[in-house]
């Protein structure tokens, strides 16, 4: 009886010894989308296509290998948000995390909404459409990696009106 023991327990050792390693393994191979973006952006702030603009400026901050904090502010704007990171060849797409993607589109994402597969490989845009979005859904923003630019636009509704404002700034 001793001896089943052990042996379970060696098993338990080593199946959590596996697993550990894995996981590890996948961490390893799995891409830091987020220092691509990562920095500040300087540009304008457009109020529904105006012709006047107002200085603004976006901080990129990194809250893990997919998950970026916008803080953009200037005259017009004070707002910080989150956005997760799909690679599309030259642009790296963004979309909401969380209840903000919830209020947006009107379900969760799925539990393992950024990782394809066990090998570490990250969701790219085109899957992620394909399996969290509808075809109506809207996306706000992007990042162009060929001219370090950053646009959003930002849905404000404030007592029953609804305006966008545009942000587009280079990487400073």
């Amino acid at each position: 009886m001793k001896s089943l023991m052990k042996i379970s327990m060696i098993a338990a050792i080593t199946l959590a010894f596996t697993l550990t390693s894995c996981n590890k393994a996948n961490d390893a191979t799995a891409p830091n989308l987020t220092k691509e973006v990562v920095g500040t952006y300087a540009g304008t702030l457009t109020t529904n296509n105006l012709k006047g603009t107002s200085p603004a400026t976006a901080d990129i901050t990194s809250v893990n290998d997919y998950t970026i904090e916008v803080h953009c502010y200037g005259e017009d704007i004070d707002t910080t948000f989150m956005l997760e990171l799909y690679d599309d060849g030259d642009m790296m797409r963004v979309c909401f995390t969380d209840e903000d993607f919830y209020n947006e589109y009107g379900h969760n994402m799925s539990e393992d909404h950024h990782m394809m597969g066990g090998s570490g490989s990250w969701t790219n845009w085109s899957q992620h459409m394909s399996k969290e979005h509808g075809e109506n859904d809207q996306h706000y923003g992007y990042f162009d990696m060929n001219d370090g630019r950053f646009d959003y636009t930002f849905k404000i509704e404030t007592g029953g009106t609804t305006y966008t404002q545009e942000f587009s700034g280079s990487r400073e």
